[in-house]
């Protein structure tokens, strides 16, 4: 239709050019132009149209998608409605069911706790009383216990001032048959009847073990003991009674220990000590000079710092 009145339109203008005297070949030219460009017309509208065709289209399916999803989305509302009233109705029973719960377990605990500020009292009660019964018993026993512990210092006193008498009157004694041997051998002598070879040193060395035995007893002893003093001078009388026949008694006791000491030694590890540093802590055996020769060697103790 729209091509037809174009080339309605164009004859006109031919016929209005034919008649002012225009050339015909130079109007055809022009008519055929005409129809090139409205033949252009015509396919870019086609196109146009088709595109917007198209385009109508895809906002048409988009427009019922989108439809389909508001579907959805408002279903999905009125589910989430429905949970969201339904967790309100839980909510509320399990409100309620808690306030009970509490209310219950709050009389619950009320009532256990008076129970056991009596039962806490009682027994607060029953230790007073067992605590006063008990402190009157031991103040009883420890009465008795000083007693116990006084007669038992009495008794280790008495004990400890027996030893010292007891090894006073050994001393005593060694002291008298040390005189009579010498007694003897002087006179063995002014009848020519000794040698020097003859010497027998078999009871000097028992003497310096009893010496060595009755000095450790009297440094363990305390100061106080009775009879210490007459032990002591009786020690020191028989020490000078040896020494005057010649025999002399070493004592290693606290020295320290070196290689070129001519002992029988036995060594102890101790950590008080310091690393390498040898004490000699124990005289088992003492050493006995006589006339400046060694005639027995020692045993000793020696503590070593590891």
């Amino acid at each position: 239709m729209k091509k037809i009145t174009l080339t309605i339109l164009i004859l006109i203008a031919l016929c209005g050019k034919v008649m002012a005297d225009e050339p015909y070949e130079q109007l055809k030219n022009q008519a055929q132009k005409f129809e090139k460009r409205l033949d252009g017309f015509e396919k870019s509208s086609k196109i146009t149209r088709e595109a917007l065709l198209k385009q109508v289209g895809d906002l048409t399916n988009n427009a019922k998608n989108q439809q389909k999803q508001m579907g959805e989305l408002s279903t999905r509302l009125n589910d989430l409605e429905s949970q969201q009233n339904s967790l309100r109705k839980e909510i509320e029973q399990l409100n309620s069911s808690t306030k009970q719960k509490t209310d219950t377990i709050d009389q619950i605990i009320t009532t256990r706790s008076q129970w056991y500020a009596a039962s806490i009292t009682a027994v607060l009660l029953l230790l007073c009383g067992v605590y006063l019964y008990l402190r009157r018993r031991n103040d009883v026993s420890e009465q008795s216990l000083t007693a116990q512990v006084k007669s038992a210092m009495d008794t280790v006193r008495s004990t400890e001032e027996k030893i010292a008498k007891s090894d006073t009157l050994l001393a005593d004694s060694l002291f008298e048959i040390l005189n009579k041997l010498k007694l003897q051998e002087m006179s063995a002598e002014a009848a020519g009847k000794t040698k020097e070879s003859e010497i027998d040193h078999h009871l000097p060395l028992k003497l310096a073990d009893e010496i060595h035995r009755m000095r450790k007893r009297l440094s363990s002893l305390p100061e106080d003991t009775k009879g210490l003093t007459p032990l002591q001078k009786s020690i020191e009388r028989l020490e000078s009674e040896l020494a005057d026949q010649g025999y002399e008694i070493i004592d290693h006791t606290g020295l320290t220990y070196t290689e070129n000491l001519s002992v029988k030694a036995r060594f102890i590890p101790s950590d008080e000590l310091i690393p390498d540093q040898k004490i000699i802590s124990k005289v088992v055996v003492p050493q006995v000079n006589y006339q400046g020769v060694m005639i027995r060697m020692a045993e000793i103790e020696v503590n070593i710092g590891s």
